[in-house]
């Protein structure tokens, strides 16, 4: 939130403004200050310090556990205006080690809904994601030849485990700028199951991108499956208003935001112990 909003921002949000503060530097699982505590910290109510703390809760930045308190979580994968970061990045930022295993490398077929022309040569690259070892997900990524001969990726390069394909755009000038996703759950096919370790009546969430350079250029279409107790999707909805009422650029929900909230949109994947797991 920027300094100006925050000076104005009702005492519970600067107060949840501050926490995160606290919070970025707590490693996950770290206990937070009661909220008795906070109150006396902050001179408020308690009942300001709880709208603080929910407002956390919302945001997926601490979780209760009956009887034993406030813990900073897991740093989810989430997604904001410029977010775009690759499985890796966003893995490697809850701390987490993300590789994959190539199931397939080579040409691949034309399909309706793909923003290619029906006669550009194209190249598949379909690999098992990995979390400290555990399948989490499948990605299918069809790519332009052009593209692939440019930035020099090949199999053997594809088929290393720490292989990302949005760090090696970014190390050829390539960074992706925007994308559009679609997702839909759906049971789990055979193959699915198989690969993901999903039960019978295993569900997954199918996902999905088409990233494109700065200049509208398409940098990878990707169809991806995730295990579906492992990936939820967080969207921020703006309040309603009649048909035909403008609303003013202050009072947009809709215009470009600062507030930190904001930046809690998207996917986000774990937990990556299920109940009954070791």
């Amino acid at each position: 939130m920027s300094a100006d909003r925050l000076l104005h921002a009702p005492r519970y949000l600067q107060i949840a403004d501050e926490l995160k503060v606290r919070i970025a530097s707590l490693d996950p699982g770290a206990r937070l200050s009661s909220e008795p505590q906070l109150a006396k910290e902050f001179g408020v109510s308690r009942f300001t310090v709880t709208r603080a703390v929910e407002q956390l809760l919302e945001e997926g930045l601490i979780t209760r556990r009956q009887g034993s308190g406030t813990f900073v979580a897991e740093a989810p994968l989430r997604r904001s205006p410029g977010y775009l970061l690759s499985f890796t990045e966003a893995v490697e930022a809850t701390g987490h080690s993300a590789a994959h295993r190539l199931l397939a490398y080579g040409p691949a077929v034309w399909e309706r809904g793909l923003p290619y022309g029906r006669d550009e040569a194209l190249v598949l690259m379909d690999r098992l994601r990995l979390v400290d070892g555990m399948p989490i997900a499948r990605h299918r990524s069809v790519l332009s030849r052009r593209l692939v001969d440019r930035i020099g990726l090949t199999e053997d390069r594809a088929a290393d485990p720490s292989f990302s394909l949005y760090r090696h755009l970014d190390d050829h000038g390539l960074s992706v700028h925007s994308a559009t996703e679609s997702l839909l759950a759906r049971p789990a096919e055979a193959e699915d199951r198989k690969l993901l370790g999903l039960p019978r009546n295993g569900v997954v969430v199918a996902v999905n991108r088409h990233s494109f350079a700065a200049d509208g250029a398409v940098l990878d279409c990707v169809s991806a499956i995730y295990d579906a107790r492992r990936y939820s999707y967080e969207a921020r909805l703006v309040r309603r208003h009649r048909p035909g009422n403008t609303l003013t650029s202050q009072e947009n929900d809709n215009a470009p935001q600062t507030d930190a909230r904001d930046r809690h949109a998207g996917p986000r994947l774990g937990p990556w112990t299920l109940g009954g797991e070791s």
